[in-house]
């Protein structure tokens, strides 16, 4: 055979090689996806959050109004928000650190918790601002939107009795 043919054969294995190898790799890493419906096409899902869930009680244009200063509520804030889940989940990941060190867990634990506050004193803050631009209707619905209890859950059934 000549030279430059068996170089070319080569050249074209090795192409074909990566490309198969590409898609298994591919098909692994494709995150599975959910039977369950997004949070936009499941109401339950989107109303879990408690202030999405208030804010659906108001008027159209109220909503509106709030719909409209998200964007620059998230361009100050979310970069704090999202430093929030990324110390929550490595103070949690922590937990599971060999050797484990308990006031280290504590302390990462604490950080988070602070962060977790401020953005909750910033989100309280937007939404004072926000409730002094409605109407007293608009505003005793909101309130009593934001009392309503969230997520509970039936008390969990007594265990039957054992039977010897």
């Amino acid at each position: 055979m000549n030279r430059s043919v068996l170089l070319a054969a080569l050249f074209v294995s090795l192409i074909v090689n990566v490309f198969v190898a590409g898609a298994f790799v591919g098909s692994r890493s494709k995150p599975e996806r959910s039977d369950r419906p997004s949070t936009v096409q499941d109401p339950e899902r989107r109303d879990r959050n408690p202030v999405t869930a208030a804010i659906r009680t108001l008027s159209p244009e109220a909503q509106t109004a709030w719909r409209a200063q998200t964007p620059a509520f998230l361009e100050a804030n979310g970069p704090a928000m999202r430093e929030t889940r990324r110390v929550s989940q490595a103070a949690i990941q922590g937990l599971s650190a060999d050797p484990f060190d308990a006031a280290i867990a504590a302390a990462d634990l604490e950080r988070a918790r602070n962060l977790e506050h401020k953005n909750r004193l910033a989100m309280d803050r937007r939404l004072v601002a926000f409730a002094a631009t409605l109407s007293a209707e608009d505003r005793a619905s909101l309130a009593r939107a934001l009392a309503r209890p969230r997520n509970v859950r039936a008390p969990p059934q007594a265990a039957a009795p054992a039977m010897d």
